[in-house]
């Protein structure tokens, strides 16, 4: 195959006879003349195959154009992220240095803040508010116990008056049942008188009149036995009135000791009612001294660490061993997140149409190493330097002029040496070659323009440190 392309073109050899024939026919000529008709045809042989040669050139160069899109500017990019001040103070940060490598969680400096009078103050407020409260505890503690202490006393003195009224009461209702038995002992008697006088009465032994007196007194006597069972009744009701704190024959009148206790029941439910507030103060007030207690650590001394794995971009303030003031919210220092690196370029609004998210590329760096990283395309977007990009990176986009796309690639793995010593590599050149769809069905008759296929040009441009293809297509070419 290599002796088939190092041959010369057919048109070229047919050139070479044309004018080896016209040679042999000129006549014999001097040595001068023949010289001259020798170099004339040797300059029209070069002159024709130059001119092929750019023909074929021109060729290669519009079938090439078809199966690339190459980047007029490219350069690797990465997310930067900003560390801010969180609190007013002096700042003090570690001994860094653009390109060093910060671990997650990695302390990389601090803000002390050892005044700060107003959050002084609100805690002092606080903890005298607290003071206070826990005296008033303590006060109502104390009362709460003087009350509970007098409300058994007067429990006590109830008990015993209930007590004693019921002893009143059941001797009360013994002295009644002793008279009730003496009412139906008179009874008794009586029904016998009048039984005995009655019957005297009908033998005519005695006037009629003192046996009628003798049934009107068993009469009476039944009378007050009835009374007396009723007494009775009466007093064992009060008496079960007395033993559950009632009281039956009158209206109810409470003695000293039952209206206190009332009244001390009374101050005991509000005692306790205002202890529960008084308590629920002090958590409240334990709670805000707490929380300005933590806020008075956190503005005393605020670490700074990184977010995450990443190289010192920029140093924004060198504090020194003493540090400087800085207030909340000034930037300290950059990031570069090196796990979040990709190559952005910019190509010709004229071939959106062969870009496509997802698409294959290529990622050449312009080190001299020839050096390829495979990638994806990940973003197209157009006008950018015109809007707001809406990204914090480490290069932004350059002002572009009128119809450019901004292609940006996310690459497959960065080389080795890309360190966090170079910052990954960020805002190092680079050629970006995007692989329309397609470019793999190449027709056979146009195989021969390739010159990757030539082992000529594949070497020399190897040798100068040029990618294959490279060379063909670069900007100087206008493939842009």
């Amino acid at each position: 195959m290599n002796n088939k392309f190092n041959q010369s073109p057919p048109s070229a050899s047919m050139d070479t006879q044309v004018a080896k024939k016209e040679f042999q026919q000129l006549p014999q000529l001097d040595s001068g003349e023949r010289g001259k008709a020798v170099r004339k045809a040797i300059f029209k042989t070069l002159r024709v195959t130059f001119g092929l040669t750019l023909v074929g050139l021109a060729v290669y160069l519009l079938w090439n154009r078809q199966r690339y899109v190459v980047t007029r500017v490219g350069y690797l990019n990465g997310t930067v992220i900003d560390m801010y001040a969180t609190i007013t103070g002096t700042l003090i940060l570690k001994d860094l240095r653009p390109g060093d490598e910060v671990k997650k969680g990695q302390g990389v400096g601090e803000i002390r803040n050892e005044r700060n009078p107003q959050l002084e103050t609100d805690r002092q407020n606080l903890e005298t508010r607290l003071t206070l409260a826990l005296a008033r505890k303590k006060s109502l503690q104390r009362k709460l116990a003087n009350r509970t202490k007098l409300i058994n006393l007067f429990k006590d003195y109830k008990e015993n008056q209930i007590n004693l009224e019921v002893d009143y009461f059941e001797n009360t209702v013994e002295a009644a049942k002793a008279e009730l038995k003496e009412a139906e002992e008179a009874l008794a008697f009586a029904r016998l008188e009048a039984d005995r006088y009655s019957f005297l009465a009908r033998e005519g032994v005695v006037a009629q009149n003192v046996a009628d007196a003798a049934v009107t007194r068993a009469e009476q006597a039944a009378r007050v036995v009835e009374n007396k069972k009723a007494q009775l009744r009466r007093q064992q009701a009060a008496l079960q009135a007395i033993r559950q704190g009632l009281q039956l024959d009158s209206a109810r009148n409470f003695s000293f000791p039952q209206i206190r206790l009332l009244d001390l029941e009374v101050e005991k439910k509000e005692i306790e009612a205002e202890l529960s507030e008084n308590e629920t103060t002090i958590a409240q007030l334990r709670k805000e001294i707490d929380t300005i207690n933590r806020q008075l650590a956190l503005q005393r001394i605020a670490p700074l660490k990184a977010p995450t794995d990443a190289v010192v971009w920029s140093i924004i303030h060198k504090t020194g061993p003493l540090g400087i003031p800085i207030a909340a919210g000034d930037p300290v220092l950059k990031l570069l997140d090196c796990k979040d690196v990709w190559a952005t370029g910019l190509v010709s609004e004229r071939a959106n149409a062969r870009l496509y998210i997802g698409q294959p590329a290529r990622v050449r760096l312009l080190d001299g190493t020839g050096r390829e990283i495979n990638g994806t395309v990940r973003a197209i977007r157009g006008g950018v330097g015109k809007v707001q990009v809406g990204e914090n990176v480490a290069v932004p986009p350059p002002d572009l002029v009128r119809n450019e796309l901004a292609v940006d690639v996310t690459l497959q793995q960065l080389p080795p040496d890309l360190t966090a010593g170079n910052f990954c590599g960020v805002g190092q050149s680079v050629e970006i070659v995007l692989e329309v769809q397609g470019n793999g069905k190449t027709p056979n008759w146009l195989g021969w323009l390739d010159f990757n296929r030539w082992p000529f040009f594949n070497n020399h441009s190897r040798t100068m440190g040029l990618s294959p293809r490279s060379s063909l297509y670069s900007p100087a070419f206008g493939l842009a």
